[in-house]
């Protein structure tokens, strides 16, 4: 079948793509990441050209100049669910994506914080305003957009349990049960925060830059690991944890679990000697 003729430019394509396909159907962060691609590392002048102009080169070339393997990837992807849709929709003649160099990336394992550099890291926030926040992700392990999008409404202080609406997954949509200091924590939230809906209502770029000030040898994800870690050291069966955390697979849990399993195991082995003291 005759594809159709078009004048749309790329920029046009990726605008309409993300309002009809991406808007509705995706979680507000994730509609957010999407937009930022689209608007910051995709070069203007690959959006400035017509759909029917765009060749795989083309394609190869202007994701080789991002820097980071990171956001090549992202911008990978954005392109291929894109431009399939342009395909499926007989705007261009071919998938090109498929023609494109694929994008390698080896993702950062995350890394728990000590116990000293916890304690380190709360000494220095001391009472900053976003002590609250940071403590919720020590004491829950949620990520850090289902804080930043937990409501009051989602709060049930009479049966101590927290509704987190996670979208990632189909466990990440859970509930947990309050610990009495997870309690503490949002009654001075609430204190503080008394007229807002959300119950951590900051910017989640701006949360990243103040950890970063009181933690810079870490990310904000890593209090995330940081909950698997101690959940393994304080002998919290595995699969509980997974479903505390929300993994939706156990392979995500025991990466960080097993490592801290093991750590404890050599520190408790160097304790051992034929003669144990009496």
């Amino acid at each position: 079948m005759k594809r159709k003729s078009t004048s749309q430019t790329l920029g046009t394509w990726l605008a309409e793509w993300f309002s009809v396909y991406k808007l509705p159907t995706v979680a507000k962060s994730t509609a957010e990441n999407i937009e930022r691609v689209i608007r910051l590392h995709i070069p203007q002048w690959l959006k400035d050209l017509r759909l029917t102009d765009l060749r795989a080169f083309t394609i190869d070339k202007a994701l080789s100049g991002i820097k980071s393997t990171r956001m090549r990837k992202y911008a990978f992807h954005v392109l291929n669910n894109s431009l399939n849709k342009a395909f499926r929709l007989d705007l261009i003649e071919s998938d090109i994506m498929k023609k494109a160099e694929p994008i390698k990336h080896r993702s950062k394992r995350g890394e728990a914080l000590t116990v000293t550099e916890q304690r380190e890291f709360l000494q220095k926030v001391g009472n900053h305003y976003m002590r609250n926040l940071f403590e919720f992700y020590l004491y829950t392990g949620v990520r850090r957009c289902e804080a930043l999008s937990l409501r009051w409404a989602d709060i049930d202080f009479a049966s101590d349990s927290i509704l987190i609406r996670g979208t990632k997954t189909l466990t990440s949509f859970r509930r947990l049960d309050m610990l009495p200091r997870v309690r503490e924590i949002l009654l001075k939230q609430k204190a503080q925060c008394p007229d807002s809906p959300l119950v951590f209502p900051y910017k989640k770029f701006y949360v990243d830059e103040v950890f970063k000030k009181f933690c810079p040898n870490h990310k904000l994800h890593d209090l995330r690991h940081t909950f698997v870690t101690r959940c393994a050291e304080c002998g919290i069966n595995v699969n509980v944890c997974q479903s505390l955390a929300g993994h939706s697979d156990i392979k995500v849990t025991l990466q960080t679990y097993t490592h801290a399993t093991d750590f404890f195991r050599k520190s408790e082995y160097m304790k051992f000697d034929i003669e144990p003291p009496k």
